[in-house]
């Protein structure tokens, strides 16, 4: 067994055909890490968090083949969900012609290709003015579902930031004095906050089914100059979808409004761009940085990792057949989603790589799940692939 500087493991089978892979890092969302799990209806979950089942059910299969001598390659990469970190830092050498990743979400589907992806963060000085007249102060308080970036970004689930930023901008005499919102990067933003100010004669109207008012008090408090700016830019963000790629059926490109803070004096934005094409994700970053600095925002960007292209290739098709004993109408499919395969695939042109995995909903929120029935079949996949 060997690790790396980056907190890579690989636990090297003595003659292995295949690496099996999985991340061992996840997404803390509620009371996680403090996990507690619950089984219903065969679906298990934990109460009130992130259950880590991604990608903590590819790491158990692992485990257990290793337990059980299987002699494969077993590599367990760290940081995944703070950007691929692990598989971009890899110091351990992939010495097997092929590699099944074990991080998909969706029982008989055969990946075979995934989005790039990468961050973009804008912020700006801000000032601060104090109000000549009298008024009252409120705390907005946003709660939405929340949910992965990629996976449920076409789903339409409420961003708690633009929830929020909807009624600073529907009420004209609202001004604001904070706001923050948003839990991860790569999370759609469940929750977000403000405290507001409005003179008298005026109380808030609230729209949005997402957002509570909270009335506080009647002091005179320093208010965000560019407060209402800010608050229409991202509520006029365009957060979500922006093309669809039919061939595959799922978005082509895609970002998500993931986090807002002010911090002494400055106030940053925190985005996440995907795309299913490089190209299509060069764009995009462009495109949105232009808008953001045009508002006179400074903008930069990290976390950068390519798409996947998909291909069939003599891997994919002997996982397809293996799986088809299980699952009769499995077929190749692509994720919205980024995926370790696409580092390795950069790094290792000749590497024949294949992603699959149980059921998995809602990752990177409180109702993550993951079906039981599926685990297990899956297994049956992963043990016949593991000595190919």
């Amino acid at each position: 067994m060997k690790e790396d500087g980056a907190g890579n493991v690989m636990a090297y089978g003595s003659s292995a055909k295949v690496t099996l892979q999985s991340h061992y890092d996840m997404v803390c969302i509620g009371r996680a890490p403090k996990i507690e799990t619950v089984v219903e209806n065969g679906w298990m979950h934990a109460k009130e968090s992130s259950l880590g089942a991604d990608n903590g059910i590819g790491v158990a299969m692992m485990l257990y083949l290793i337990q059980k001598g299987v002699q494969a390659d077993f590599l367990f990469t760290n940081d995944e969900e703070i950007g691929l970190v692990g598989a971009e830092n890899l110091e351990l050498e992939i010495r097997t012609p092929y590699l099944l990743n074990l991080d998909s979400e969706e029982a008989g589907k055969v990946y075979i290709g995934c989005a790039g992806g990468e961050d973009i963060y804008v912020k700006r000085d801000v000032d601060y003015f104090t109000p000549t007249v009298p008024g009252r102060r409120y705390r907005l308080l946003a709660e939405t579902p929340g949910g992965h970036s990629g996976v449920n970004i076409a789903q339409n689930i409420p961003n708690a930031i633009t929830e929020l930023c909807s009624v600073i901008a529907q009420n004209a005499a609202m001004e604001a004095a904070s706001f923050r919102g948003g839990e991860r990067i790569n999370a759609i933003a469940r929750h977000a906050e403000a405290v507001v100010w409005m003179p008298e004669g005026h109380e808030p109207q609230i729209q949005s089914p997402c957002v509570r008012v909270e009335e506080i008090d009647a002091l005179t408090v320093p208010l965000l100059r560019e407060g209402r700016v800010a608050a229409k830019a991202l509520f006029g963000f365009a957060h979500g979808v922006r093309g669809w790629n039919r061939e595959l059926d799922l978005p082509q490109s895609s970002i998500n409004l993931a986090g807002v803070e002010i911090c002494e004096g400055v106030i940053e934005v925190a985005l996440s761009a995907r795309a299913m094409s490089n190209e299509d994700l060069s764009r995009l970053v462009d495109q949105s940085r232009a808008g953001w600095e045009a508002l006179g925002f400074e903008s930069r960007t990290e976390g950068r990792y390519p798409a996947w292209k998909p291909e069939v290739n003599d891997f994919s098709k002997r996982v397809l057949e293996a799986y088809r004993k299980i699952y009769p109408d499995a077929s190749y499919a692509a994720i919205h989603a980024g995926l370790e395969c696409a580092l390795f695939s950069e790094r290792y042109p000749e590497l024949q790589i294949v992603s699959i995995g149980p059921t998995i909903l809602d990752p990177h929120s409180d109702r993550e799940r993951v079906d039981l029935e599926s685990i297990g079949k899956v297994m049956q996949v992963v043990s016949d692939l593991s000595t190919v």
